[in-house]
């Protein structure tokens, strides 16, 4: 993932190579996603196996704060890089500079990596003798249930925060608010939300995780409407209350726990595949696609930001109905 990202910043650009660039940028793309469906499950369980029985959804929350983290650091750095250079600078290698930064996190999370152990659960499973040769199969044939209800439980926490992460920025800018501005928005919400997704996590474990994340579907459903009639409204105030109550109140109610649900309703000796193919499965389907389907509806419907808001609301009544099947561990050992 790391080494895909850095190239980035040394890709030739389309003058030099023409539509070998745009090809070979979408090559590095697909090296991220697959390196991410490898790395989520893997860096969730660490957090997840670890955890006290009492303390897991606080743990669960600790990876998950990475997408509001590292969407904050990539707001910083681009506002960074186009308040120091000029704007054409910017266009023309400005853009490179976080890409090639990035190496910094590469050498970090490959230190982490190489100093931490296999999990509890894991040397379990392993000195039991029930590792499973291939998985996958045994998900498939035997776990295919868990892994619809995981596909199922992800459409609104990856929707959403592509929603108000991607699709929000270019749709602000397109309804004239300052580009910058609205990316200093992103970045006061995601900063704020990373406390507030401890706290939804902590939240869980006294509560219940099936409690809060049905209650911020619903919240999000409800959400979304004022949310897109706040950015429409013109008032720059308004809009930047919609982006950063987005992040800092209403994605992190189920963003901070999505691990630990799709964790929860796997045995041990196949969480790690079962949890990675639910994840990326629901990721794939809804995730990356809905900055597109969006834009697509919005085109399709003259503008109107309703569909967009039904859209989201399909997503979380989907995720309610998920969830609403999941397996209820609160308090109890994971690997019963």
């Amino acid at each position: 993932m790391g080494v895909a990202t850095m190239l980035m910043g040394v890709l030739p650009t389309y003058e030099a190579i023409g539509v070998v660039a745009p090809v070979l940028l979408t090559l590095l793309r697909l090296v991220q996603c697959l390196a991410l469906g490898g790395e989520w499950g893997g860096g969730l369980l660490l957090a997840v196996e670890y955890a006290p029985s009492n303390r897991r959804g606080f743990y669960g929350a600790v990876p998950q704060v990475g997408a509001l983290a590292g969407l904050a650091l990539g707001s910083i750095m681009t506002i960074t890089a186009r308040w120091i250079l000029p704007a054409e600078a910017f266009a023309t290698f400005g853009w490179r500079i976080p890409f090639l930064l990035s190496g910094v996190l590469l050498i970090v999370g490959l230190w982490i990596r190489h100093r931490i152990d296999e999990t509890p659960s894991f040397r379990k499973v392993k000195a039991a003798g029930s590792t499973q040769r291939l998985p996958i199969a045994t998900v498939l044939r035997d776990r295919w249930r868990e892994v619809l209800i995981s596909t199922g439980a992800k459409f609104v926490e990856t929707s959403t925060f592509f929603i108000f992460a991607t699709f929000s920025i270019s749709y602000a800018t397109g309804l004239g608010y300052d580009f910058t501005l609205i990316l200093a928005f992103v970045l006061a919400g995601s900063a704020l939300g990373v406390g507030s997704m401890l706290f939804y996590g902590d939240l869980s474990d006294r509560i219940g995780r099936r409690k809060v994340f049905l209650g911020g579907s619903v919240a999000v459903a409800i959400f979304i409407f004022p949310y897109l009639a706040m950015l429409n409204s013109g008032s720059v105030a308004l809009a930047g209350l919609a982006i950063i109550v987005s992040f800092t109140i209403v994605w992190p109610t189920y963003g901070s726990l999505i691990g630990t649900v799709i964790a929860e309703n796997f045995a041990p000796e196949i969480r790690y595949t079962g949890a990675s193919l639910g994840y990326q499965v629901g990721a794939a389907v809804v995730g990356g696609p809905a900055p597109l389907i969006a834009t697509a509806l919005l085109a399709m419907f003259s503008g109107s930001w309703i569909p967009v808001a039904v859209f989201v609301v399909v997503c979380a009544a989907v995720s309610f109905v998920a969830v609403s099947f999941v397996q209820v561990r609160h308090n109890q050992d994971l690997d019963v």
